[in-house]
């Protein structure tokens, strides 16, 4: 086995947010934990050879597309981790 280890973010804290503010099945206080959790999965990201493949989820088709090519073993650019000041 050859595993890819792949990390698929957000573009930023706010669009994150918003995201989970849009989809209404979320309380305040379960959007303040992922948040927590993102921030805390973000630094790891940081981390060198953390993952094979940073991909950024800013457009869903990119994201997608980026994704199953790794997936399925094929090599992607991968993006840069965005800065996510608190």
């Amino acid at each position: 086995m050859d595993p890819v280890y792949l990390f698929i973010c957000p573009p930023s804290l706010d669009a994150l947010r918003s995201r989970l503010i849009g989809r209404g099945t979320e309380t305040d206080a379960s959007i303040a934990k992922r948040l927590q959790t993102a921030l805390k999965e973000v630094s790891y990201a940081q981390e060198p050879n953390a993952y094979d493949y940073l991909i950024v989820n800013d457009d869903l088709d990119r994201a997608y597309q980026a994704f199953e090519t790794a997936a399925l073993g094929g090599k992607i650019s991968g993006d840069t981790l965005p800065s996510f000041d608190v």
